[in-house]
């Protein structure tokens, strides 16, 4: 390629290239803009406020449990006494209940991780505790 090309298609490359850092940058005030005014939809914080509106969930939404889940959310999230999974499942874990179902499924439960996670959801909707 002659040297005349090679400078002819670095030039085009350059302005290729700022063309896209205006575009982005363009995006990345929009989207800052977008957070700042408060209309950035996040399923975050549309969770965080519906559980703020709504108190503890039914026990009839025990679908909504996953893996990630600390005994202690799932606690609070269903308005459980804090002891009833522990005494179900016999958890012996000093690090309940800030242990997630994950953590636990992995070093003490001797079924599969599918069935630990059916088996949390199977005894939060026989659980007898009222909803405040």
């Amino acid at each position: 390629m002659s040297e005349k090309k090679e400078k002819k298609l670095l030039g085009i490359i350059i302005v290729l290239m700022t063309i896209t850092l205006i575009i982005m940058c363009a995006v990345l005030v929009t989207g800052v803009r977008r957070v700042g005014q408060g209309t950035f939809p996040s399923s975050l914080t549309s969770f965080l406020s519906a559980r703020r509106e709504r108190g503890p969930l039914p026990l009839s939404d025990a679908g909504l449990i996953r893996s990630w889940m600390t005994f202690d959310y799932i606690n609070k999230l269903f308005n459980l006494s804090p002891t009833y999974l522990k005494t179900t499942f016999s958890i012996s874990d000093s690090r309940y209940p800030n242990l997630s179902l994950s953590e636990y499924d992995e070093s003490f439960s001797t079924t599969s991780p599918v069935s630990f996670l059916s088996d949390v959801k199977t005894a939060i909707l026989q659980s007898t505790t009222t909803q405040q």
